[in-house]
């Protein structure tokens, strides 16, 4: 099936239809194989966009594969929710990718960063309660996470540019 997928990602990237298998790369979003999971992730980040109605379907398979303990999982799961995410889901995944800032793996929370401005990108209101794990994001010991919260703090700071006044001098 995987092939299959493939094929079909190729065949909309040369401009034909393909979306009658766009619920088979929905599903196989819930497999358990990973390497199948990781091309369902790819299938859907590719063909679908943020106002389809197959991502009510995929609500399900975002919320089991950030529990999972497997980093590769989260990673899928997060990569797609970068591109997908829409206002209306947001509220469903929220909490998940709050907990992930303290994930031990750190392209894990730096893609929860990512995610985390993708929401503040759909939903501006949902990242004021957010404060410390902000700062923390951006004095965190990897490079990439605190390159990633320098975005978000950049669009933050676009639209309130006195809500981080105190971070000053660590910018400059």
């Amino acid at each position: 099936m995987k092939e299959y997928l493939i094929r079909m990602v190729y065949c909309e990237m040369l401009g034909f239809d393909a979306s009658f298998g766009y619920i088979h790369a929905v599903n196989m979003t819930q497999e358990y194989k990973l390497l199948e999971k990781r091309v369902g992730y790819l299938a859907v980040s590719t063909l679908l966009h943020e106002n389809s109605e197959f991502m009510v379907l995929l609500v399900n398979s975002f919320r089991r594969d950030l529990e999972s303990l497997n980093h590769l999982e989260i990673c899928g799961a997060l990569t797609a929710m970068s591109q997908l995410i829409n206002s209306e889901m947001i509220p469903a995944v929220y909490k998940s990718v709050l907990d992930l800032l303290d994930h031990p793996k750190e392209v894990v929370r730096k893609k929860s960063v990512a995610v985390l401005q993708r929401f503040y990108s759909r939903s501006p209101d949902l990242i004021d309660d957010l404060n410390e794990k902000l700062k923390r994001s951006l004095c965190d010991k990897d490079p990439s996470v605190m390159g990633t919260s320098l975005n978000l703090f950049l669009d933050i700071l676009k639209d309130f540019p006195n809500k981080f006044k105190e971070l000053a001098p660590s910018f400059v």
